[in-house]
């Protein structure tokens, strides 16, 4: 009877593993496999912390771990050079690591072999190519123009993938992350709340954060939604928005002030053409004899309710106080849609 072979175990993820010469089959047989070169290995350098080691590899850059074997010395861990693509001819270059069964300290292992490849692997947008992608980028250049003014400068031109990616990048730096927190929200309401010295430099003129564990439930009960279609929805549906987080701001600038105290006609309506965080915005203003459309400051709130239109027209009424104007109220005239939420407001 023909006795398996012992080998040491073994784990890999690559196919081609020349510190194996010999490989057990189903049949408990022994195949030879092709005789090949055998590396040399030369101990590098002892790490008491694997720590270290990990850090170190990783600041080199080049090396990409390959496949593992348990050893009587302890666990070896293979990394081939990343120069080069994983399938094609591979550079002699190599390195292992020896993480001692007997104490904590770490061994790096490399080949005689020095690297054979000229220049190390691009591996994505180039340097150069980033500078002038993130000037257009500043630019607002479209990202297909980009590849071109790209191509015209004779430099690398990366994917679309990865110029999209990058451009997300870019959009999270300078414009912060797409999305934002009710806390975050806060926060920028309070810190842009102080009127400025310059008339057309915008400022929040009031805002209101209620979150879920704060709200009062009897607030909007009795209040109409803006779409009357919503009208014949069952007041589980109406309880549910209730609950959750609400959120009023109004920014404008005094200018835009000075045109409402001066305008005995008002226009106020949400649309979905200009939306924040998904939330359509609110705008408010007048026209002059010609049906040109002057705005008096824009809001974004949670909600398209009576509440809502209340806060808007509260905060026309107090940001005029405060500029020391005011408004005829007698004479004013309400344009608006046939939504009940509005007319009530007013």
């Amino acid at each position: 009877m023909t006795q398996a072979q012992l080998i040491a175990h073994y784990f890999s993820d690559s196919d081609n593993d020349i510190d194996m010469e010999t490989q057990p089959s189903i049949d408990n047989e022994t195949i030879e496999r092709k005789k090949q070169n055998r590396r040399k290995w030369l101990p590098l350098c002892t790490y008491n912390d694997k720590n270290d080691v990990i850090k170190k590899i990783k600041d080199d850059g080049i090396w990409s771990k390959t496949h593992t074997n348990i050893t009587n010395e302890g666990k070896r861990t293979y990394y081939r050079c990343n120069q080069v693509k994983r399938r094609g001819k591979q550079c002699p270059a190599s390195i292992h690591v020896l993480y001692h069964s007997e104490n904590e300290c770490v061994t790096i292992y490399k080949t005689e072999d020095d690297h054979l490849h000229n220049e190390p692997r691009s591996i994505g947008i180039n340097q150069q190519s980033k500078e002038v992608i993130c000037e257009l980028f500043k630019m607002k250049i479209k990202p297909k123009r980009i590849l071109e003014i790209l191509e015209e400068k004779a430099l690398p031109v990366p994917k679309k993938r990865q110029l999209s990616s990058y451009l997300i990048s870019l959009r999270k730096k300078y414009y912060g992350a797409p999305t934002i927190s009710l806390g975050e929200l806060e926060a920028w309401c309070q810190q842009n709340s102080l009127i400025p010295d310059d008339n057309d430099k915008p400022w929040v003129l009031k805002y209101q954060i209620e979150y879920e564990d704060e709200i009062d439930n009897d607030d909007d009960n009795d209040n109409g939604d803006h779409n009357n279609d919503d009208d014949n929805d069952n007041g589980d549906h109406n309880n549910d928005d209730d609950n959750k987080n609400k959120f009023r701001f109004f920014v404008t600038t005094k200018r835009l002030l000075f045109n409402a105290s001066i305008s005995n006609k008002i226009h106020v309506d949400t649309t979905y053409k200009l939306i924040w965080q998904g939330f359509p915005c609110f705008i408010i203003g007048t026209t002059d004899m010609i049906r040109q459309f002057h705005p008096f400051g824009f809001a974004v709130c949670s909600n398209e309710k009576q509440n809502d239109f209340e806060f808007i027209f509260n905060c026309l009424r107090g940001g005029l106080l405060n500029l020391n104007l005011q408004m005829n109220e007698q004479e004013l005239i309400l344009i608006a849609d046939g939504a009940e939420a509005i007319s009530n407001a007013f």
